[in-house]
Formats: structure tokens, sequence, C-alpha cells
């Protein structure tokens, strides 16, 4: 395959990345940019004619950009970043939350070393953000469902007749007992057993072929 064929295949796939990715040298100035993450800087407010290349990773602040990413700049180490870039650490990941349009989204970020096939030089960062707001909100539903459950017993006293279950010296019914201690909440219905015990009269109903299960 011809080598500029292979550069613009190489350059396609890089634009088509679903996480914004960008290179900056060893001495910080972003030197690349894929289209994904320009469009994800617009997406928070960035304007459209903000120059990138040439501009320096450190030196980015809300003042340059907006300030949705005030977030970004207070959860980065930026000695971290730096220590990546100089080979003293394998790589460096943190999360950042961006409050934009009444809505929080949250956004990785991970930075790793830049070598050469040549040697094994650092020859600046490759950065990446990736959207993770489905995966984060949902981490969060779990953490909160978690808080607010308690750990159950591996047996659990409960009446072979009215199903109250007995907490310390008294009996409550089974499903407040796991309310207060799981993240659920019951409705109640009424089985077609008990429909023919408790009201024959209208248990014919249930035997009607045309009516769905």
């Amino acid at each position: 395959m011809p080598y500029d064929t292979m550069t613009t295949s190489w350059n396609n796939a890089v634009h088509s990345l679903n996480k914004g990715l960008m290179v900056i040298t060893p001495d910080g100035i972003i030197d690349k940019i894929n289209d994904p993450l320009i469009a994800m800087a617009e997406k928070y407010g960035v304007p459209p004619d903000f120059r990138w290349h040439g501009a320096s990773f450190f030196d980015m602040t809300s003042q340059h950009l907006c300030s949705v990413f005030d977030p970004f700049s207070h959860e980065m180490d930026l000695p971290s970043v730096k220590e990546v870039m100089l080979g003293k650490l394998p790589d460096y990941s943190f999360e950042y939350a961006v409050e934009w349009k009444d809505r929080q989204n949250w956004v990785l970020c991970e930075v790793l070393p830049l070598t050469m096939n040549k040697d094994s030089r650092v020859h600046g960062a490759m950065i990446s953000f990736t959207d993770i707001t489905k995966f984060k909100h949902k981490e969060l539903l779990l953490e909160q469902a978690l808080a607010h459950s308690f750990p159950l017993p591996g047996h659990i006293p409960i009446c072979a007749v009215c199903k109250y279950v007995r907490q310390a010296d008294e009996w409550e019914p089974v499903e407040s007992y796991l309310e207060s201690r799981l993240p659920i909440e019951f409705t109640h219905d009424i089985c077609p057993d008990c429909i023919r015990r408790l009201y024959p009269k209208y248990s014919s109903i249930l035997d009607d072929p045309e009516l769905p299960d």
C-alpha cells in the first residue's frame, strides 16, 4: 500500500474515533487534535475559531476556553501529566464533570506517553477525552442504591400464617421490612388464585379465553 494511502487511512481512522484525541509535544504545545475533540469542545462552548494548533496545553484556562472547563483544570494534576511526558509515569487518568445546559456530563481524560518506534524515549504525550456520562450515571445510581441498602441476615423469622417478619420483639409486614432495608418499593396486585378464593362470583372472568393473560 502506498505511503500516502496509508497516511490517509490513518488520518481517517483517527478522526472517526468516538473519543477526542490530542497530541502534545514535550514542551506542552498542542501538535495534533482530532475532529471529535474539536466537536466536543464546541459542544461545551469553546468558540469555533479557537486556534488549537500551537496553543500551550499547560496554559489553557477558562479565560481562553470557557468556564465549563474549570472542573477540568481543578481535577487535572499537572505534575502527573508532566511525569508521564518525562517517562516517570506509565500513564495518568482522571474524571471530571461538566455542567452544561442544566445537565451534568462526565468526561474521562487519559494521558499516555508518546514514543517512537526507533527508540524508547518519550516524545510528548497523547491525551484522550471520552464521554462517560451514561456509565457514570449508572455508577452513581448504583452507589445511591447501595448507600440505602442494608445487608439481610441469612435467616429471616417469618410467620407461617400471616407472613409478618419478626424484628427484635416486634412483627412487621414483609413489605415494610424489605422496603426499609433495600432500594425497592412494592406495588400491590391480586393473583388469580386469590381472586377465585376471595371473590368467587368474579372468578369466571379469569376463564374467558378472549381476555389477555
